[in-house]
């Protein structure tokens, strides 16, 4: 990964590691939220890819009452770059958990699950349709629907990838 100086604009601007940080923080505390022992490590891996690639993010269901089985089923085209999409991303994923612990926001516990830290993070001064409130409401319904949707290896495999 290049040092922030020397990467491109528009890496800086969109895998900023405070930006990463308050995504990934969305997704565990909502993940959280409904198991307490905090979001396994490696499904932290997945919140990225979907939630900041637009095609997968527009096609997340409404609820979390749809099985993620069936919606992959239903969504084949979202596997087309997805894993190398998340291989892309794992320093970017990386370089925000370490920023986002570096503030406090998030922790990894005893069981070497991710967890947050119940802190209320201002929404900014944007209009509730703008890009980064999307993806953050899309983070944090994709960190609940993480949460109902089984073991992380279960998880993977469904997505077809491997930790």
């Amino acid at each position: 990964m290049l040092v922030w100086k020397k990467r491109p604009v528009e890496v800086a601007n969109l895998l900023n590691p405070a930006f990463c940080s308050i995504l990934l923080w969305d997704s565990i505390r909502a993940f959280q939220d409904r198991n307490i022992q905090g979001m396994p490590y490696p499904l932290s891996f997945l919140v990225l890819p979907v939630v900041l690639h637009r095609t997968t993010r527009d096609a997340l269901p409404k609820s979390i009452a749809t099985k993620l089985h069936v919606w992959l089923q239903e969504n084949s085209e979202i596997f087309i770059g997805f894993s190398e999409r998340t291989r892309q991303l794992v320093p970017y994923i990386k370089e925000a958990i370490l920023y986002g612990i570096h503030l406090e926001i998030i922790d990894i516990n005893n069981y070497g699950n991710l967890i947050s830290y119940k802190k209320n993070l201002k929404k900014g001064h944007f209009n509730i349709e703008n890009e980064p409130n999307i993806c953050r409401k899309k983070a944090e319904f994709f960190g609940r629907w993480l949460a109902n949707s089984g073991e992380p290896s279960t998880i993977f495999t469904m997505w077809g990838i491997r930790p």
